[in-house]
C-alpha cells in the first residue's frame, strides 16, 4: 500500500485552463468529503471562498463544475454540494484500488494538493496518467506498511502482542518447531486454552490486515 501527496504550484496549473479560470473567481476550494459517485461525476462537499465581486453561482458556468446546493455561508466561505466532472477528479475516484482522501483542494496562493492511498501498481498507473495530462511539481510517496511497521499495536491488544512475541522468540512458528502450547502457557503463567485463544485472535487480525493490504 502507498500513500501519496501530490502538489502543483500555481504556474503549473496554467495548462489546465478550467482550473486556472476557476481561480479567477474563487480564492480557495477545499473538498471536505465525497457525497456520491455516479456516471455523471463526483458529488463533493466543498467549501469555496469566492473572490470579492463574484458569487458562488458562477461556479456552475464552468463545464466541469455545478453547484447542486448551497448549505451555509460564513467568513471562511460557502459550503456547497458540488458536482465535479473534471477528468482528473473522476479518474482518481473511479480508478480501482485507489482512495482519494479529503480534505484536498486548490488555493490561489498555495496551488493544488491531492492525497491518495492505494495499491502500488494502481498508484503508479495514476501517476503515469497525471504526468501526461497535468504533471505535479512534487510527489511524496510513503509506504503504509512502513508507516504501520509498529502499527499492529493499534490492532492487537497488549496481551496478544506479548504472547505472540514470546511465541515467535521461542520458535513456535518455526517449520520444524517442537515447542508446544503447553510449554508456552507454563512460561507465561496462563492456561493453555487462554494462550491458544490469544494467539488465534492475533493470527486472525494479522492475516486480515495482510489480505486488506493485498487487495
Amino acid at each position: 500500500m502507498r500513500k501519496v501527496v501530490l502538489r502543483w504550484k500555481i504556474p503549473s496549473l496554467k495548462g489546465a485552463k478550467e482550473l486556472s479560470r476557476f481561480l479567477e473567481v474563487a480564492e480557495r476550494v477545499e473538498v471536505l468529503g465525497h457525497l456520491a459517485v455516479s456516471s455523471e461525476g463526483v458529488t463533493q462537499l466543498a467549501e469555496i471562498k469566492m473572490r470579492e465581486g463574484h458569487s458562488v453561482g458562477e461556479i456552475s458556468d464552468f463545464d466541469s463544475f455545478e453547484v447542486l446546493e448551497q448549505h451555509e455561508e460564513d467568513s471562511d466561505g460557502v459550503l456547497v454540494s458540488l458536482l465535479c466532472t473534471h477528468p482528473l477528479a473522476v479518474s482518481a475516484i473511479e480508478m480501482s484500488n485507489i482512495h482519494v482522501q479529503p480534505p484536498y483542494g486548490i488555493d490561489a496562493e498555495r496551488g493544488m494538493e491531492l492525497r491518495l492511498s492505494g495499491h502500488s501498481k494502481s498508484i503508479r498507473r495514476f501517476l503515469a496518467l497525471l504526468r501526461m495530462i497535468l504533471p505535479p511539481d512534487k510527489v511524496s510517496v510513503q509506504s503504509l506498511r512502513g508507516v504501520e511497521r509498529n502499527g499492529w499495536s493499534k490492532t492487537l491488544t497488549k496481551r496478544q502482542r506479548e504472547v505472540l512475541s514470546h511465541a515467535v522468540r521461542r520458535g513456535y512458528y518455526g517449520q520444524d518447531s517442537d515447542v508446544t502450547l503447553r510449554e508456552l502457557a507454563e512460561e507465561l503463567g496462563m492456561a493453555r486454552s487462554t494462550l491458544g485463544e490469544h494467539l488465534q485472535r492475533a493470527e486472525y487480525e494479522i492475516m486480515r490486515m495482510v489480505v486488506d493490504d493485498l487487495n
